[in-house]
């Protein structure tokens, strides 16, 4: 292993990029392949970059941020072209250089990254705001006794503006609860089922995408349901009024306005 001084006798013929990646629950844009899974959009960007030659140098805070919400797939397509490209990794808190090309180098690294360690970070229960922010279609899910809740962040920019769907059902049925508001309308919506936004919420990952999708066409039709029987008592509603619709057949309250798909990564 060779330390950062090695850097400066590098070829300085190329770029350096940095990379820096942490847990840290803010909103992130992911990018997925079929065959590759998903990673963070930078780390997407940096790894073209390093197959288009352009860089030399990667300096990290630490080379473990390289393999946050990096899927293996994505992580082995970087490592093979780092060693293709004979690019350098640069580990500051540690004061290591990695030369993929050696071997003992590249074992080093990659034990950097235990097997299983991506998918159990990947799933494991967080608070509702991390949850939402980890997951590339900006939607958690979370499983209380007989039931699953589906919350997803559908429009708005800054904190204040931002609209939350929240859905409901029995394990393995579709959706009988409907509703969408302000953060502060989810959580009162939750509250009667002793859920809160502490923990217990995972974000919906890439391979859910089709329940995710069928979820959405099920929340989007309660939604037309409940804005046609809205429809003749609309006028008489004060702005801002809070209204709850219980629709023919259910017998449980449904969501209050017909919504709108904004803000969908």
């Amino acid at each position: 292993m060779k330390d950062l001084d090695f850097l400066k006798h590098a070829d300085h013929s190329r770029k350096a990029a940095m990379y820096a990646a942490e847990h840290d629950g803010k909103v992130r844009h992911f990018a997925y392949h079929e065959e590759l899974g998903e990673c963070r959009e930078t780390f997407a960007r940096l790894l073209q970059d390093v197959q288009q030659g352009e860089i030399g140098v990667i300096l990290a805070p630490d080379a473990t941020c390289l393999s946050i919400e990096t899927s293996p797939c994505w992580m082995e397509a970087f490592i093979q072209a780092v060693k293709q490209h004979k690019v350098l990794i640069g580990d500051h808190s540690h004061d290591l250089v990695y030369d993929l090309r050696d071997e003992d180098d590249e074992a080093r690294f990659r034990d950097l990254y235990p097997h299983g360690e991506y998918e159990q970070a990947r799933s494991a229960p967080r608070s509702l705001i991390d949850a939402i922010a980890q997951s590339p279609f900006a939607a958690a899910s979370l499983e209380s006794g007989q039931n699953w809740f589906l919350v997803t962040r559908i429009e708005g920019k800054a904190p204040d503006d931002l609209i939350y769907s929240l859905s409901s059902g029995a394990r393995g049925q579709a959706v009988d609860v409907f509703g969408l508001g302000r953060w502060k309308e989810l959580l009162d919506i939750l509250a009667p089922y002793g859920i809160t936004e502490e923990g217990g919420w995972c974000p919906v990952p890439p391979e859910r995408k089709d329940w995710l999708i069928r979820t959405q066409h099920q929340e989007d039709a309660m939604g037309a349901q409940t804005a046609a029987a809205m429809k003749p008592y609309r006028a008489s509603l004060t702005k801002g009024a809070q209204v709850s619709v219980i629709l023919p057949g259910s017998g449980r309250v449904r969501g209050k306005q017909r919504r709108r798909r904004g803000g969908r990564n």
